[in-house]
């Protein structure tokens, strides 16, 4: 079973007497443990399209099943849940509190989902350590790499443990080497916990990390050119 089904997605937006299409008739499946890129150039509809799958925007026409469940027509109550516990978000930005230790930020992601104390420290603390940040829990964002930032970040998302993760340019705030070092780590964590990975980015060498690159042109998805 295919985790994301997408079939004949369609997004316009109208502003005064002006339509612009942006997504038209877009198609998308993808299996379990599998880590896309999408690719354009800005304006094309990335994020749009992450927004949708996301639960955040809705198209016009066309159908999103994840993990076999139709989110298309859902409404703005089983949405919240959907995105509450079957997608985690990862940013350019980390979007950490200030005020908070990278402990606390992990667990205010769950504070819906796990109402005991100690159970809640404890799936932040499994998840910080998963991305190699056994001796930083306690330390607020301010004292963090960017790197280690967004490893914080990236174990927000992963301790909601779900179905699939939207990544829109995770690595654009780094430079190369520490970029590497992410996405190593995410195609680590990928595979160790059977999550689907669809990432938005500009850097084409993220292609040797993907299982597959797709580029997002005239409102479709087309397969990269190796």
């Amino acid at each position: 079973m295919a985790i994301v089904d997408i079939s004949g997605l369609h997004k316009s937006y109208t502003t005064g007497s002006e339509v612009t299409n942006v997504l038209t008739g877009l198609d998308l499946r993808t299996r379990e443990d599998e880590m896309i890129m999408i690719m354009g150039p800005s304006g094309s509809g990335k994020t749009t399209l992450l927004n949708l799958l996301g639960g955040i925007d809705k198209g016009q026409k066309g159908s999103i099943s994840v993990d076999g469940r139709e989110i298309t027509g859902l409404d703005a109550k089983a949405l919240n849940e959907y995105r509450r516990h079957q997608v985690g978000f990862i940013f350019q930005f980390y979007n950490l509190l200030p005020t908070l230790t990278a402990r606390e930020n992990v667990e205010l992601g769950l504070e819906m989902l796990i109402k005991d104390k100690g159970e809640l420290r404890e799936r932040a603390e499994k998840y910080l350590r998963m991305v190699g940040l056994d001796d930083k829990m306690e330390n607020f964002p301010q004292e963090l790499s960017a790197g280690q930032q967004q490893r914080v970040a990236i174990a927000r998302a992963l301790a909601k443990e779900p179905t699939l993760i939207l990544a829109d340019e995770p690595t654009g705030n780094l430079d190369e080497e520490r970029a590497a070092k992410i996405m190593v780590m995410m195609k680590r964590l990928q595979h160790e916990l059977k999550i689907t990975f669809i990432i938005v980015s500009h850097n084409s060498y993220l292609k040797e990390y993907m299982d597959r690159t797709l580029t997002l042109r005239h409102g479709v998805l087309e397969t990269m050119d190796a």
